[in-house]
């Protein structure tokens, strides 16, 4: 019956449908009980028309208003409505038949007050217990479809945060300074090995510290020098406070990755990547910044996968309690992160 962002078209297909029904079913009873069509049709369209509008009214008011009250006060609040509409109903249908003469062949004595109450509040409360009822199951497909999106996402998150690329040249690298430098060799094979551990070898882990993030950093940073050579350098400003500090698996990576990408010059310019973490109060800050112009107004959804699958686990990690951003200054490109409390998904 529920979509995040308010009732489902779901609803509004059966809604009318439901009362649509009840309304013929209420006018051919009604119809027999007092021998009087044109009775029975305006009973029908008054009543059942008002019931229409009443429901969905209360609808919209739950789906605005009773997300984060107590199960109790809901149901309180429902019982105390139907309740009242029952009444309401019940009195505008007495003064409705006192308009009408009863037919001869009418089974339903004229003063029925009592008898519509009961109908209508038969019909709420049925209505209101379908309604809940299908919006608790809906609850529980949406929760399952959710956890489900999320595994994927993060399948893709693995899939994308290693590039075959960066192995193959890595390896190429290796060969190549096997002969002449074997020192250097094995220290960038045991940053290769390092770094695919970490990423790829979490065992089902969604969070680590900024301290194992840096870590990764280091050696993927390592792996570049040899790609790039001298040119290239990073510099670290780490807060001793932020380190253990927990992050969405392969955070910090993304960023350096990102600022590795975008401040590479042409030739054999250098250039020189700064990577800032610290805490301000309860909020950890990241600050990646490179050589770089903006082309326009940043959007991660595309500013390319890494970003934009960045974004995606952050907003799960931290809905509504964080921010990434990219703004220019002078000739640099400076992406910020910022993310309040703890990660609320695992």
């Amino acid at each position: 019956m529920l979509t995040g962002a308010g009732l489902s078209p779901f609803f509004w297909r059966v809604q009318p449908i439901g009362w649509l029904a009840l309304g013929a079913i209420g006018f051919w009873i009604r119809s027999a009980a007092f021998a009087n069509p044109t009775l029975a049709l305006a009973l029908t369209t008054t009543l059942d028309t008002l019931g229409f509008i009443g429901t969905s009214a209360a609808a919209v008011l739950h789906v605005r208003y009773a997300g984060g009250a107590r199960r109790l006060y809901v149901l309180l609040a429902a019982v105390t409505a139907c309740v009242m509409g029952a009444f309401l109903l019940g009195l505008l249908g007495t003064a409705i038949r006192d308009l009408f003469p009863m037919g001869a062949s009418a089974i339903m004595p004229r003063s029925t007050f009592s008898l519509g109450f009961v109908y209508y509040l038969g019909v709420l409360c049925i209505w209101a217990l379908a309604y809940y009822g299908f919006s608790a199951e809906l609850d529980v497909r949406t929760e399952r479809l959710s956890e489900a999106q999320a595994r994927q996402k993060e399948l893709e998150h693995l899939q994308r945060q290693v590039e075959p690329h960066l192995v193959l040249n890595t390896l190429h690298a290796i060969q190549a300074e096997i002969a002449t430098r074997p020192a250097r060799a094995q220290e960038l094979a045991g940053q290769l090995a390092d770094y695919l551990e970490y990423a790829l070898d979490r065992h089902g882990n969604t969070l680590c510290s900024v301290q194992e993030e840096v870590a990764a950093v280091r050696n993927f940073v390592g792996i570049q020098t040899q790609r790039l050579g001298e040119r290239f350098s990073c510099r670290y400003d780490v807060d001793a406070a932020a380190l253990g500090k927990r992050l969405p698996h392969m955070t910090l990576p993304a960023l350096v990755e990102h600022a590795v990408r975008q401040g590479q010059r042409a030739g054999d310019a250098p250039f020189h990547v700064q990577v800032q973490v610290w805490m301000r109060d309860s909020v950890l800050e990241i600050e990646v910044d490179n050589p770089g112009h903006l082309s326009g107004t940043f959007d991660p959804s595309r500013a390319g996968p890494v970003l934009d699958n960045l974004n995606q686990r952050l907003a799960q990690c931290y809905p509504e309690r964080y921010s990434l951003t990219m703004e220019q200054q002078a000739d640099r490109s400076v992406t910020r992160l910022s993310v309040h409390g703890e990660p609320s998904f695992v």
